[in-house]
């Protein structure tokens, strides 16, 4: 599968609310967004709300069941960090896999475009917050994969959580190909990109003799991890390019953008200087 998956259309379209026939604790509240890899609710449970989200199996032969038992490491790790909240269970059904998070109601993003606006100490305390979030990760051993103001929320009393980690997301990203990048990570259509510049590579790089029928992103295979490793830089980029967005409230990175950078990088200085771009 991989970036096959990205190009598969679902043979039945259902409904979010259709999967809580199988979650027997939880009540379907309202639907908080659809986008083709994940279908998102809000659930009453009996401590409070919930966010569900839920990706519909459309390949039985997916290795789900080991990203099961990456989140629920991940969660144990994380349980000490205060300003971490991982998904907190995960489920498996013949349907659906299911993950299942604390509700909160403002994301980063939210919260710089709604009154009161954020003072610049405000600001700056949300950017301290995430820098301190992204460290306790790191020293946990778990790199997020995909910080972005919509993954970087905010309680009522301006305290941070970084939440929505993706490890289970590819790595890498093919550069002449946005399918990948729009079925995982353009999840709120805002064209915007927090990605590492350095996760967009040439999928050719990976193809081999011995693999030469295998995609780039393949969630299929264990592989896909053995192809790189998400690195600590990686995540402080998309750290920094959230907290640009929340200093100035100005969308700077777009994928284009960011591929334009990594393509630059690789430029000889020669050419750099003649203006070859």
């Amino acid at each position: 599968m991989g970036n096959q998956l990205a190009g598969i259309a679902p043979s039945q379209i259902l409904s979010v609310d259709s999967y809580f026939s199988d979650i027997h604790d939880h009540e379907y509240d309202k639907s908080l967004g659809s986008t083709r890899f994940f279908k998102v609710a809000r659930a009453k449970h009996r401590e409070g709300l919930v966010v569900v989200k839920v990706f519909a199996i459309q390949d039985p032969s997916l290795p789900l069941t080991s990203y099961k038992q990456e989140l629920e490491e991940l969660k144990i790790r994380l349980h000490s960090c205060q300003n971490c909240l991982p998904f907190q269970k995960t489920s498996l059904t013949e349907k659906a896999a299911i993950l299942f998070r604390q509700y909160v109601r403002d994301n980063l993003y939210d919260r710089i475009s709604t009154r009161p606006f954020l003072n610049n100490v405000e600001k700056r305390w949300l950017a301290f917050q995430i820098l301190n979030a992204v460290d306790q990760a790191h020293k946990a051993g778990v790199r997020h994969g995909d910080i972005k103001t919509e993954n970087v929320m905010v309680t009522s009393w301006n305290w941070v959580l970084l939440t929505d980690f993706a490890s289970f997301k590819p790595t890498f990203l093919p550069e002449d190909n946005p399918a990948d990048f729009n079925y995982f990570f353009d999840t709120s259509r805002r064209r915007t990109c927090y990605i590492a510049p350095e996760r967009f590579v040439d999928g050719s790089m990976f193809t081999t003799e011995s693999d030469h029928n295998t995609p780039l992103v393949d969630l299929s295979s264990n592989n896909q991890r053995g192809r790189g490793e998400l690195r600590q830089a990686m995540d402080i980029f998309s750290a920094g390019a959230s907290e640009h967005e929340s200093l100035h409230q100005v969308q700077t990175h777009t994928r284009d953008g960011n591929l334009r950078a990594h393509l630059y990088s690789n430029i000889p200085p020669r050419k750099k200087a003649q203006g070859f771009y």
